[in-house]
């Protein structure tokens, strides 16, 4: 009875007098749904960004309290707000390392060890494997806790950078500083 084309010609017809004689209609719509996006965008943009500030205001205290995924988090987001792009790697079959930062020139392969004992010269053997793997040009081991002596031993003939407790709090006071900096001057 009719063709294929016809019956796309007159559907298309019918549209196209639909939305002409109903573009306001079509036009609020789509600005209802940009607005929608927008502000569902910017609430989970502030949840995340909220988190991290939660996150960033945890005191050794509470880091004694991570997990090992939790002090990874913390690590990321305090080297974030200092000018790093990070990058989580995964789980498992992360090569030895939890962190990759980038600033400019400086690649860094961090393995975060938030441990209740020492740690030992395991975390610095995989951290020195995942230097290697990753191509990066720096190593670091940062812990909540201090270093055997055979870990520093290793780290120090290998050029790996170890963090103790005692680092940790220095780079945890950098970084409020860091933020403190960026707030807005009074005029």
């Amino acid at each position: 009875m009719f063709s294929e084309k016809a019956v796309l010609y007159g559907f298309g017809g019918i549209v196209s007098v639909v939305f002409l004689r109903h573009s306001e209609l079509f036009i609020e719509l789509a600005g209802f749904f940009a607005l929608f996006a927008a502000t569902f965008y910017w609430f989970r943009w502030y949840a995340r960004e909220s988190a991290k500030d939660k996150l960033l205001r945890s005191g050794i205290k509470d880091i004694d309290h991570m997990n090992g995924f939790e002090f990874e988090q913390y690590l990321g987001a305090m080297f974030e707000r200092a000018g790093y792009k990070i990058e989580y790697t995964p789980v498992s079959g992360d090569y030895g390392a939890d962190l990759l930062l980038r600033r400019g020139r400086q690649y860094v392969a961090v393995q975060a060890k938030c441990y209740r004992n020492t740690v030992g010269v395991v975390s610095v053997q995989q951290v020195i494997g995942a230097k290697g793997h990753y191509q990066t040009n720096e190593a670091w081991v940062i812990t909540n806790n201090k270093f055997t002596k055979n870990a520093c031993n290793l780290a120090k003939s290998n050029n790996v950078k170890l963090f103790d407790r005692g680092d940790l709090l220095n780079l945890m006071l950098d970084n409020r500083s860091v933020k403190q900096s960026k707030k807005p001057r009074p005029v």
